[in-house]
């Protein structure tokens, strides 16, 4: 039994957006093809996304934001829940197999059947707001997974750590000023959403990155931030908004990562969680939006999540 439990959707091209937008269901392929070419895959224990009811997205967003989706979503093609977010005919059965991978992935790690797991899903989440979509996302994935953690006995505190090159304004949005839940954001800056990037709340951290932040600067300057942060907090588990569009060739951002920081990021994460969470992590995709790229940073990021 492999100790990474890897969660898909049940049809690759669910949330089937127009060819020409950038959150595509070839991300999703990307991914696992690139699992499949380097033998990764018959390492995973690989799992498909079980869907959860609407009603599980209104412990994190407004009943009535919900309901207007869900009314708003058409029966067949597409309409603009943002300038930014075509809602397909198919969105919303994407969104809750995507929301509710979280669910599965955190019942199975806190049961002990895995000490760690990769939701490999889209739409993407940590941009949508209690009340509203931004940038790609109808509903956060990441806080519907943390939201049904702290109904576990075992877990008081969680922290959701975010890498994408975009700042967590969604995750941010909703966790504000709670004692119970970390947000530990890097991110560009200035850079898209322009919003949240300073916060009074102690319990958000951000840390915001100039453009053109390479891969020794990038390290310097969160390693420290990240680890106390997290070790101050202590969490019983640690769950990540894995996105993948900081890396250098991302047409998406300005950051200059390259693979191997994302191994690097997921070691520093397994470290925490071994100190602090008996290993627990969860992941869940974010951004990546160059094909090749996006393959090569979500398999150094799962390589490490195996113990590889």
């Amino acid at each position: 039994m492999s100790s990474t439990l890897f969660i898909h959707h049940s049809q690759f091209d669910q949330h089937s957006v127009p060819p020409s937008h950038p959150e595509s269901p070839l991300r999703n392929l990307a991914v696992e093809t690139k699992l499949r070419q380097t033998g990764l895959w018959q390492d995973l224990s690989v799992q498909t996304c079980e869907m959860v009811h609407p009603d599980t997205f209104k412990k994190v967003h407004a009943s009535g934001y919900i309901d207007q989706l869900y009314r708003i979503a058409p029966p067949k093609g597409m309409i603009l829940a943002d300038a930014d977010t075509p809602l397909m005919f198919n969105t919303l059965k994407a969104t809750e197999e995507a929301a509710g991978s979280g669910i599965q992935a955190v019942k199975q790690v806190l049961s002990g059947e895995f000490k760690n797991a990769f939701c490999a899903i889209r739409p993407p989440g940590h941009h949508a707001e209690p009340n509203k979509t931004v940038g790609f996302c109808f509903v956060n994935n990441i806080a519907v997974a943390a939201q049904y953690a702290l109904t576990h006995s075992s877990i008081n505190k969680v922290v959701i750590f975010d890498f994408d090159v975009h700042q967590a304004n969604g995750t941010i949005e909703i966790f504000k000023n709670r004692n119970d839940v970390m947000v530990v954001s890097t991110f560009q800056h200035p850079f898209y959403p322009f919003s949240h990037a300073f916060s009074p709340s102690d319990n958000i951290i951000n840390i915001p990155l100039e453009a053109e932040t390479a891969s020794t600067q990038f390290r310097r300057l969160i390693e420290g931030k990240v680890t106390q942060a997290i070790s101050s907090f202590k969490p019983d588990l640690i769950l990540i908004s894995a996105g993948f569009d900081a890396h250098t060739d991302d047409p998406m951002g300005g950051l200059d990562l390259i693979d191997e920081d994302f191994y690097w990021l997921t070691k520093l994460s397994m470290s925490l969680a071994d100190t602090y969470a008996n290993g627990r992590i969860v992941s869940m995709m974010e951004g990546g939006y160059n094909l090749e790229a996006l393959a090569l940073s979500a398999h150094q990021h799962i390589q490490a999540l195996a113990g590889q």
